[in-house]
């Protein structure tokens, strides 16, 4: 099996990527590519600029982010079919979070340059992906949210403990 089928077998397999048409599919793989990565293996580190987003085809990634007086603190778990890497799609191309495996992972990694050409010369799969990654923000800014909602409650409790 070449590498272009490996992607576009991977593709029609995940979530993320369900209900695409296959031609969609194939313009996809044209600018993929299968990486994989081992056990507590940095991806990228916040603030990094990178031109790449991921699919997870196989793994467990952890999203990372430093919190002041907390030290890294994980966002997010993420697992097969999942993104990661959006904020590589929309200037300034620097990543939000941190992104640690946390075991031997396989990825299809899309060039963020070229999928944002194709989505916007390719109205149909625009549309289509960047719904998608539309879901997978809002999902993320949730999590933060509630990441942040819980050091405030633990943060009170501490207070609390020590009067």
């Amino acid at each position: 099996m070449t590498s272009d089928e490996l992607v576009l077998n991977a593709l029609r397999s995940m979530e993320f990527t369900q209900n695409l048409e296959h031609q969609q599919l194939k313009k996809l793989t044209s600018i993929a590519t299968y990486v994989t990565f081992s056990e507590g293996a940095t991806i990228f580190r916040e603030d990094d600029g990178s031109e790449l987003v991921y699919l997870i085809l196989e793994g467990e990634v952890s999203l990372l982010t430093q919190v002041p007086g907390h030290g890294q603190v994980t966002i997010l778990t993420l697992g097969p079919g999942q993104l990661l890497g959006w904020s590589s799609l929309f200037p300034p191309q620097k990543k939000t979070a941190g992104a640690q495996t946390n075991s031997p992972t396989k990825t299809i990694a899309i060039n963020a340059s070229q999928l944002h050409e194709l989505c916007t010369t390719d109205h149909d799969i625009g549309y289509e992906v960047m719904s998608r990654v539309a879901q997978v923000i809002s999902n993320r800014l949730s999590a933060s949210r509630n990441l942040l909602l819980d050091m405030f409650e633990l943060s009170k409790e501490k207070r609390q403990g020590s009067k």
